[in-house]
């Protein structure tokens, strides 16, 4: 059983409106925290990994970034993952969290001599740039050409070291992530800023996930969750032509036969949640819980992401337990300005 995480409540005044700012108009930088990661080689290690995650790995193909996860034998999600294929090696990352499930199944599944893993969490870091000047920014750092479009990745260098680059567009973000060496991410950082990039918090990167509408292990996502409970699916998570992988029966009988029995929904609220996550009440039954809540400035109001009984529809008034009332909506809060879970 993982440990859990806190539910996510981005309070208003967290986020530095000039970090906004820097994000709609500029680039803003950040070195991405609560993160793990696994360094996959072998001659079978994509064929490895093609059977037990819910991305295409191989029809992706060489440099290229997915977004994925990885599930029980029951379809029940063990972790959201994103699969970096560069040359020879597979880096998969994944919410800390989740770490230890993840090197279990890795230990059980992978066979050594075809495919070999590494946990190198504490030896590596992942710098990301996003807004509309993140490629130019980056573009000068690393001097080299940047990946197109977003799904792809390259190799750079930076002070000798070598780095790689993947275009994102998700979780509410725009722009370019790097992995690198952990000695490198400070250096990085400082040189983006130099560019002309702002430093921004991560809390801005929980606002854009909970706007985007994306999922997080240890909020919306638990040891009981499936992929279409939370979007997975819509996200670009979940591959549905490639072949067997670990859990694919239930997933692919959801998507079939039948549907899934919750959903991830918007929650407008009135005021801003004391804490999370909290039961909501729909006609005086249990309908579900409100998990991740940020002010949204935008709207002028509290947005939540709420795991609902899939018969709560869009539309619906809701109770929390303070007795304020909220109003379910489809997600995403604003449109995103691409698809796919990269």
């Amino acid at each position: 059983m993982r440990a859990p995480e806190p539910a996510a409540l981005v309070g208003r005044g967290a986020v530095d409106p000039a970090d906004r700012a820097a994000l709609a108009a500029g680039a803003g930088a950040v070195v991405r925290p609560g993160l793990a990661r696994f360094r996959l080689v072998g001659s079978a290690r994509v064929t490895c990994l093609q059977g037990l995650v819910t991305c295409d790995v191989e029809q992706a193909g060489d440099a290229s970034h997915s977004f994925g996860a990885l599930l029980t034998a029951k379809g029940m999600i063990v972790a959201p993952l994103w699969v970096t294929r560069l040359g020879d090696a597979l880096m998969v990352e994944v919410p800390d969290a989740a770490a230890p499930d993840v090197a279990a199944v890795f230990q059980r599944s992978l066979p050594p001599r075809l495919c070999r893993f590494e946990e190198v969490t504490a030896a590596t870091a992942s710098v990301g740039v996003y807004g509309p000047a993140a490629r130019e920014v980056m573009a000068g750092v690393v001097r080299t050409a940047l990946p197109e479009p977003a799904g792809r990745a390259a190799t750079a260098q930076h002070n000798g070291a070598s780095v790689a680059l993947s275009r994102v567009a998700a979780r509410g973000l725009d722009g370019i992530e790097c992995l690198a060496p952990a000695g490198e991410a400070g250096a990085i950082l400082a040189a983006l800023e130099a560019r002309g990039a702002r430093a921004v918090a991560p809390a801005l990167l929980e606002e854009r996930r909970i706007l985007a509408g994306f999922p997080r292990l240890g909020a919306e996502i638990d040891d009981r969750t499936l992929p279409q409970e939370v979007r997975l699916d819509e996200l670009g998570a979940v591959s549905f032509t490639k072949g067997c992988y670990l859990g694919q029966e239930t997933v692919a009988r959801l998507h079939f036969r039948g549907h899934a029995n919750r959903w991830l929904a918007g929650l407008a609220m009135e005021r801003e949640p004391q804490s999370l996550p909290q039961e909501i009440r729909a006609d005086g039954q249990p309908a579900g819980r409100l998990t991740s809540a940020c002010w949204w400035e935008t709207g002028r109001t509290w947005a939540g992401l709420a795991v609902l009984r899939r018969s709560v529809e869009a539309g619906a008034i809701v109770e929390l337990p303070d007795g304020s009332a909220a109003t379910v909506r489809a997600l995403p809060w604003e449109p995103r300005a691409a698809e796919g879970g990269t």
